[in-house]
C-alpha cells in the first residue's frame, strides 16, 4: 500500500471531521461522542442500529406490496393491457397468472379482474406474499449527528430506498427504526453497491436548506474509485453527455446526441502492478451513475461493477449479493454549507480496505 493509500485509510480518530474549522469527534467503535441535542450518544445510536439489523428487518417472511399507478396514456385500457404497457419486461403470461392468483388488488385489498377498465391516476397494488428480502450489509455507521444533520457512512450492498426486491432492507427503513419517532430524510442518493458518505436531515426545515445545494451544484463531492487499467495522464476529465432515460436494468449510457450535460474530473492516486488504479473522482454534475458511466466510456470500468463491464458490455445484475466481490466506488469526502450553522462543513469517510489494498504486493 502506497503512502497515498495509507492516508486514505486513517481511522476516525486519526482523521477528525471539521465543522466551522473546529474538530468534532466521530463515532468510534466504543466511543461516547454525544450529539448536540444531548439526548443520545453516538455509541447508543450505533447500538440501536445493531438492534434493527439483528436480524435484518427483511429477513422474516412478510406480505409486501408494490404500488401500481396508472399513467394518463393508459386511460381507458383494461388492467391487463395497462400492466403490459407499463411494465414491458414482464410477459403477458406472467401478468395473467398474477391476476388469476388475485395479486393485483385495489387500495381496499379487493382483487382486480384482467378486464377491469382503468383510468389515469388510479392506484392499485401488486401483492408479493411471504416475501423474504435478499441479505444486505447492516453495518451502517453514524459519523456525526447534531440538531439538523446525520452523517452516515453507508455500507454495501444496501439500497437507499424501497424498490425492486427490497422493502425493509434499506438505509431509509433502518434509520427510521433507529431514530423513532423521527423520520430522517436523506438529502441525496448513493447506489446500493456504493459505500460512503450520505447526508441525512432530521426534519423538513433543514432538508429545505440542504437539498437545494445539491440541486444547484453547490455541494463538492469527491469519490475514491478503483478501475481496471492504468490511465496514462495523472489528471483528466470526461464531458460525455449521459442518457436522460434509463435502459436495461436501470443503466445509463453516453448519449452524444440527446444526453444530459455531465462532467467528471479525475486524478490518479495510485497505479498498481495488478493492472488496476486508484482514482479520485470529482463529479461537477449529478447524473445517475455518472462516475461509473464516464469511466466505462473511457475504457476504465470500475472494479466490481456488475453493470458497466469491460469491453463496453452491459451486465444483467443490479444490486450485488452480500459476499460478492464489491464495487470499488466510495463517497469519500463532501463539503457543503451546514443547514443549522450556515457555515462551511466538510466530512470524510475512510476508504474501505478492498478499495486501496495493493493486491500485487
Amino acid at each position: 500500500m502506497g503512502a497515498g493509500a495509507n492516508a486514505l485509510h486513517m481511522t476516525y480518530d486519526q482523521r477528525p471531521i471539521e465543522v466551522q474549522g473546529k474538530t468534532i469527534a466521530c463515532s468510534l467503535p466504543g466511543g461516547a461522542a454525544v450529539d448536540r441535542r444531548g439526548a443520545v450518544s453516538l455509541a447508543e445510536r450505533q447500538a440501536a442500529i445493531r438492534r434493527v439489523c439483528s436480524p435484518l428487518p427483511g429477513a422474516a417472511p412478510r406480505d409486501n406490496y408494490k404500488p401500481v399507478n396508472v399513467p394518463g396514456d393508459c386511460d381507458g385500457y383494461t388492467l391487463m393491457d395497462a400492466l403490459c404497457r407499463m411494465v414491458k419486461n414482464v410477459s403477458a403470461d406472467t401478468w395473467r397468472e398474477e391476476l388469476a392468483r388475485g395479486r393485483l388488488v385495489g387500495l381496499d385489498g379487493r382483487p382486480m379482474a384482467p378486464g377491469q377498465i382503468v383510468r389515469g391516476g388510479e392506484r392499485y397494488r401488486h401483492l408479493f406474499p411471504g416475501s423474504v428480502e435478499p441479505d444486505v450489509s447492516g453495518r451502517v455507521e453514524i459519523l456525526h449527528e447534531d440538531e439538523a444533520l446525520i452523517v452516515v457512512n453507508k455500507p454495501a450492498p444496501l439500497p437507499m430506498h424501497a424498490g425492486g426486491r427490497f422493502y425493509r432492507n434499506t438505509l431509509q427503513y433502518i434509520l427510521n427504526e433507529a431514530y423513532k419517532p423521527e423520520k430522517p430524510h436523506p438529502a441525496h442518493r448513493l447506489d446500493a453497491n456504493t459505500t460512503g458518505l450520505v447526508l441525512v436531515t432530521r426534519d423538513r426545515r433543514f432538508a429545505g436548506r440542504l437539498q437545494p445545494q445539491f440541486a444547484q451544484g453547490r455541494v463538492e463531492k469527491r469519490y475514491l474509485v478503483r478501475v481496471r487499467g492504468r490511465p496514462e495522464a495523472d489528471v483528466f476529465a470526461c464531458d460525455a453527455p449521459i442518457s436522460a432515460r434509463s435502459g436495461e436494468m436501470g443503466s445509463r449510457t453516453v448519449d452524444l446526441e440527446a444526453g444530459l450535460a455531465a462532467r467528471t474530473e479525475f486524478t490518479v492516486r495510485e497505479r498498481w502492478a495488478d493492472g488496476t488504479s486508484l482514482l479520485e473522482a470529482r463529479p461537477l454534475t449529478g447524473r445517475t451513475n455518472q462516475i461509473r458511466v464516464h469511466l466505462w466510456h473511457l475504457g476504465w470500468p470500475v472494479v466490481g461493477d456488475p453493470v458497466y463491464l469491460p469491453g463496453h458490455q452491459l451486465g444483467k445484475m443490479q444490486t450485488l449479493p452480500l459476499g460478492a466481490p464489491p464495487l470499488c466506488l466510495h463517497a469519500w469526502r463532501i463539503r457543503f454549507v451546514h443547514p443549522l450553522t450556515r457555515q462551511p462543513a466538510e466530512f470524510t469517510a475512510p476508504a474501505p480496505p478492498h478499495l486501496i489494498e495493493n493486491n500485487s504486493a
